[in-house]
């Protein structure tokens, strides 16, 4: 459940508009709020935020084909394709 939770973020984060160098966000998912900020940095989208009304950390790198991280300090890793098959946009 984690592992889509954070796809779902990685790609929201990742199609909402690459060419702003920074961006605030936020989306609910499962009545859950997210709140993040972005920015580009050698040639990755770092996304870091909170979950759970502050509670839960996360911040994720997204590259080419992968996102690595943390989520509530814990390490995550899946590839960028996993994502595609929940049917999310990636571009």
């Amino acid at each position: 459940m984690i592992k889509t939770i954070l796809a779902a973020t990685a790609l929201t984060v990742a199609a909402a508009a690459p060419a702003i160098a920074a961006e605030d966000g936020s989306f609910n998912h499962k009545g859950v709020a997210y709140n993040y900020t972005t920015e580009d940095k050698a040639g990755e989208k770092i996304v870091r935020g909170t979950a759970y009304a502050g509670k839960v950390p996360f911040e994720l790198h997204i590259k080419k084909k992968s996102v690595t991280g943390t989520f509530n300090n814990k390490p995550v890793e899946f590839r960028l394709a996993d994502v595609q098959k929940l049917g999310i946009a990636t571009n």
